[in-house]
């Protein structure tokens, strides 16, 4: 799989004086200095997503980070509901990492309780 990866440089450039005070004795170079300012906007953060595989008997669950202007890393493999408690494994994987916070752990595990309702509500079917 190739990644997409932009890379960028930012820089700041002071044109130079065209016009020197020897060509023109009256001009003085001035002694004060210039101050420059560049401003970087900082990357986006990073962001916890929640993948689903529709199936008619089973839903899966897998959990990516979105890295903005990189791409996406999965961080878990797919977890399959029925056959196996996908919400309790996404669980155990949230509570594994120790980056991830108390806050989004229980945001992602409510979204996978929704999906997951959804699913059963509607028997595995997209159109009802």
């Amino acid at each position: 799989m190739k990644m997409k990866t932009n890379r960028f440089t930012v820089s700041a450039a002071v044109a130079e004086d065209v016009v020197s005070s020897e060509s023109f004795p009256s001009l003085e170079p001035k002694p004060e200095s210039q101050e420059l300012g560049v401003v970087v906007k900082p990357p986006a953060k990073p962001r916890l997503v929640l993948k689903f595989i529709w199936m008619e008997k089973n839903i899966g669950i897998a959990l990516d980070q979105m890295i903005p202007d990189h791409g996406t890393v999965p961080l878990s493999p797919y977890y399959f509901w029925p056959r196996k408690d996908a919400w309790e494994e996404l669980k155990e994987l949230l509570e594994s990492k120790p980056w991830i916070s108390q806050k989004q752990m229980i945001i992602l595990l409510n979204q996978a309780t929704d999906i997951i309702n959804l699913w059963q509500q509607s028997g595995g079917n997209l159109s009802s």
